[in-house]
Parts: C-alpha cells; sequence; structure tokens
C-alpha cells in the first residue's frame, strides 16, 4: 500500500461527504407560443429520480497501415430521464400530455414548424447538504418524447402512482454553483 493511500488522505479529498444524489430539483419553463392551460409549478416536488445524461464524443475509425485510428467526432448528448409522481389532480401528467398534443396533435395529425413553438427549458440544478446550488444544468430546445404507462392494479394499494418522461434536447449547458439557493415550498393542495 502506498504511503499517500491513508484514510485521512480520502477523508480530507471528500472534505464535505461527497455530492448527495437525493438533493437536486427540476424546473421545466414550457414553449413560449404554445398556448398551454396548465403550469409545471410542481414539478420541483413531484420528480423524485432524474440522472446528468450521459455525454459522448463518437470516434471516427480510419484504417491506416492495417490499424484504425481513432479521431474524435460528433458530440452525442444522451436523453434526460426522469420519474414523476403522479397526483390525484394529475397537475404534471396533464401539462405534458397537453404538450405532446400540441407538438403533434392527437386528432388533427397537425404540427408546428418552429422550435420556437414547441421547445421549452429544462433546468437541473444539484445542491449541497447546506442547500446552496453545486451545479446546475439547462437543457436547450426540449420537450417530452416519450411518457411512460402509469401502471395500475388492485395488489397495489399502498403505493404512489408514477410515470417516466424522456425529453431530448439538442445541447446543454451547465454552470457550477449558479442557481440560487433551495427554496422549495409546499403548497396546500386543494
Amino acid at each position: 500500500m502506498a504511503t499517500s493511500s491513508t484514510l485521512s488522505t480520502f477523508k480530507s479529498a471528500l472534505a464535505f461527504g461527497g455530492a448527495r444524489p437525493s438533493l437536486f430539483d427540476i424546473s421545466v419553463s414550457k414553449p413560449t407560443a404554445m398556448k398551454l392551460t396548465g403550469v409545471f409549478t410542481d414539478m420541483a416536488t413531484h420528480c423524485n429520480v432524474s440522472a446528468i445524461p450521459p455525454l459522448t464524443v463518437t470516434p471516427i475509425e480510419r484504417q491506416y497501415f492495417g490499424r484504425t485510428v481513432k479521431i474524435p467526432g460528433d458530440m452525442v448528448f444522451g436523453d434526460l430521464n426522469t420519474t414523476i409522481i403522479n397526483s390525484e389532480k394529475y397537475s404534471v401528467r396533464n401539462v405534458i400530455d397537453e404538450w405532446m398534443d400540441g407538438i403533434n396533435s392527437h386528432v388533427g395529425n397537425e404540427s408546428y414548424s418552429d422550435s420556437t413553438s414547441w421547445a421549452g427549458e429544462v433546468t437541473l440544478t444539484q445542491y449541497s447538504k447546506d442547500g446552496e446550488s453545486l451545479m446546475t444544468w439547462t437543457f436547450i430546445d426540449c420537450w417530452p418524447q416519450t411518457v411512460s404507462e402509469i401502471a395500475l392494479s388492485y395488489d397495489t394499494a399502498s403505493d404512489i402512482e408514477q410515470f417516466d418522461v424522456t425529453w431530448a434536447y439538442n445541447y446543454y449547458t451547465s454552470a457550477k454553483g449558479k442557481s440560487t439557493n433551495l427554496t422549495t415550498t409546499f403548497a396546500k393542495q386543494e
């Protein structure tokens, strides 16, 4: 064992105990041109699972003297996946369904032609244990690509419904500590 590999060295490298995956929130800004009746005020409290999407630079492979040479190619942003708790008001689910209907209507099969009409923005913020913003990711030209089913069963008596949403976007930006402090408030349910 190397002399620099001590418990105190490890502890000092994680002076604040490391980032915690449960300290995050998400906010969604709908497309400004789309006339949606619902609002995403419950997203911060109802989105209980997310992930920082993967980022990949795909290689371009070329053959040279019998060897494969890899050259950095295009950047690929992975999908943003969320799991959302469903309320009895369907507050988040209804807005997402309405947004998807606005992208390509269920009945008329009509769609918008420019991204300002159908694309919004999603902001994912991770917090420290004292409520300070650590990192903020902003997903640009974002829209709900897939909404999963909501499972119903007589066997599931003591659980809360949830559903998954896959968000497509063009790219994201990240900023260290850019967002304000955690200020999630709980509104009275009617």
